[in-house]
């Protein structure tokens, strides 16, 4: 909203300029927008105390643990987790969602270590991966109790870690928990406007559906490109709108529409349409590059030009040709592009 504010601050001044506004509603204007929240420098000292004192504690008890009896490590670990809680639960109260938020997110944590020094304690064998997606699910239990940004990334951090632990892994072919966790955060972090929640959200969900599709096969993959391509014209459409969390999922789904359509294709490196394919791949690049240099969307141009990087790659590697060409293809095309752009540029500053 601040950076709203200032662009409207700007095409006010332009349209009374231009008489198109009177300049005695400039004001009002600009009061009807409301300034979004900051984070003053007292509230983060405050916060990181919070954290630094929980930290101590944490420290103090790992430094006499082994003078500590059984049941009194179980009821410093519960005690600590129920400490925090409460506070979380006081700093909603008192209307402190900055407090909340922090306090929320560390009880995720020290519930996912509870767990752990619980079995420790009282020698309890377990499976770890079980262990983090019960964290996990603890963690997304406390973000949509006090709305805690932080608690959410925690919650999807602690599945990612689940999935990636274990025989069944995330990377074994089989559909885990991630790709059903992270489109519930992505929903979360644009109904929230959490930009934070969404820098994870974004791989979690190319992650989470990519490594994970049960049926590896080409069909399966295209679908998946075109899912992805559905998110982000829809979330392209929220960006639009101003939704500040937006912007984040747009580029990822990008990212993975890219990259599910690239991998439709890997094993038609020796056939007729593999070449085709690698076009179409190369085509959808640079339409990536010219809808993120429209949108002003500097990650998925980015995202744009290293699929088509990969593309081209990709082509040269199916036609057998040398390193020693391909470099040569590269610093071509990387001429022919500083040329153009220098043109573009002149042409534009001549206007």
């Amino acid at each position: 909203m601040a950076g709203y504010k200032a662009r409207l601050r700007g095409d006010l001044d332009r349209w009374i300029a231009e008489g198109l506004v009177p300049a005695a509603s400039r004001e009002p204007i600009l009061a009807s927008v409301a300034d979004s929240r900051r984070l003053d420098a007292g509230a983060a000292l405050a916060i990181m105390g919070a954290l630094l004192a929980g930290l101590a504690a944490i420290a103090f008890i790992a430094a006499n643990w082994d003078a500590i009896p059984r049941l009194a490590r179980f009821a410093l670990v519960l005690a600590v987790f129920l400490g925090v809680t409460l506070a979380g639960a006081w700093a909603a109260a008192r209307r402190r969602p900055l407090t909340r938020d922090a306090l929320l997110g560390v009880a995720s944590l020290l519930y996912a270590g509870a767990i752990g020094l619980t079995g420790q304690i009282f020698d309890i064998a377990g499976d770890p991966q079980a262990a983090l997606y019960g964290s996990g699910v603890a963690a997304a239990v406390l973000a949509l109790s006090g709305r805690s940004v932080f608690a959410a990334v925690a919650s999807v951090a602690l599945i990612a870690l689940g999935d990636v632990n274990g025989p069944a892994s995330l990377f074994s072919g089989e559909l885990r928990w991630l790709a059903f966790a992270a489109p519930l955060a992505a929903g979360l972090a644009l109904f929230w406007r959490a930009a934070p929640l969404a820098h994870i959200a974004g791989p979690a969900l190319v992650a989470g559906w990519l490594f994970a599709t049960p049926d590896p096969k080409n069909e399966l993959f295209l679908a998946l490109s075109l899912a992805f391509a559905m998110v982000a014209v829809l979330t392209r459409l929220a960006n639009e709108r101003e939704m500040r969390a937006a912007g984040v999922l747009y580029a990822w789904a990008v990212v993975g529409a890219l990259a599910a359509f690239a991998v439709s294709g890997v094993d038609l490196s020796e056939t007729t349409l593999g070449l085709g394919h690698r076009l179409a791949w190369l085509a959808l690049a640079c339409g990536a590059v010219a809808l993120g240099l429209h949108d002003r969307a500097g990650a998925v141009t980015a995202a744009g030009v290293i699929g088509g990087i990969a593309a081209v790659s990709a082509i040269l590697f199916d036609l057998g040709l040398g390193l020693m060409t391909a470099a040569g293809v590269f610093a071509g095309c990387s001429v022919a592009a500083l040329i153009a752009g220098g043109l573009l540029r002149r042409r534009r500053a001549a206007a």
